[in-house]
């Protein structure tokens, strides 16, 4: 008697090419676009698809349904957030502790002034489709970050572990930037924001510091 092999499912494409990125992105803005204009159940993959300008055909070679494409949106901004967080740690390392943390919040300001309506849409998604474990695994490494971050500055105490700081701190300054952004009838001022989230980092930062040292938390 023959046993008959299964067929292995089809993978889904993944984008190499620049070609195949433009395509995927194409996709993906459309997506958040309409979300702009419809709650998330009402946006088909049909309504995508026309927006983007692709077949039907060719959003499922990239993605296998809507929550995959809402998946890969929220990874895809949550990259963007850590790769923007590394880029001030490299720059900032040695230097004080208020400007170390100052540049920190305004470039992840700058980050989201450049499309505020694209990141209403990422907190949105991220708190609605985001597996937990996901969601910690990303929580606990933009942490990382800011205990690097800290930990680099010049007058941080030496011998005083900063893990705690750093969450404190990430903490403040994500969920400040969210709910700046998720406002409703509002239109974000992620520079204002950063202003007040400084000052309150600082704050947290001199308080959690004392009594190895103090941290004046004047504006660098």
């Amino acid at each position: 008697m023959k046993t008959q092999r299964s067929t292995p499912a089809k993978r889904r494409r993944r984008p190499v090419q620049s070609r195949s990125w433009q395509t995927s992105l194409a996709i993906q803005d459309a997506f958040v676009r309409l979300l702009d204009e419809a709650p998330y159940e009402k946006v088909t993959i049909r309504d995508i698809v026309l927006v983007a300008g692709v077949g039907l055909g060719t959003f499922y070679e990239y993605f296998d349904d809507k929550e995959d494409l809402a998946r890969v949106c929220v990874h895809i901004r949550t990259k963007r957030f850590m790769q923007a967080l590394i880029r001030c740690r490299k720059a900032v390392a040695g230097k004080s502790l208020a400007e170390s943390v100052s540049a920190a919040i305004e470039s992840q300001a700058a980050l989201q002034a450049q499309a505020p309506w694209d990141w209403r849409q990422h907190f949105l998604l991220e708190r609605h489709k985001t597996g937990l474990q996901y969601y910690r695994t990303a929580y606990e490494l933009c942490v990382l970050e800011w205990r690097r971050l800290i930990a680099a500055a010049s007058d941080w105490p030496a011998g005083l572990a900063p893990d705690e700081a750093a969450r404190m701190v990430f903490t403040l300054v994500y969920g400040g930037f969210a709910h700046e952004a998720l406002r409703a009838g509002h239109s974000p001022d992620f520079a204002a924001t950063a202003r007040r989230l400084f000052r309150a980092a600082m704050a947290i930062l001199d308080d959690m510091a004392a009594p190895a040292t103090a941290i004046v938390g004047k504006k660098p």
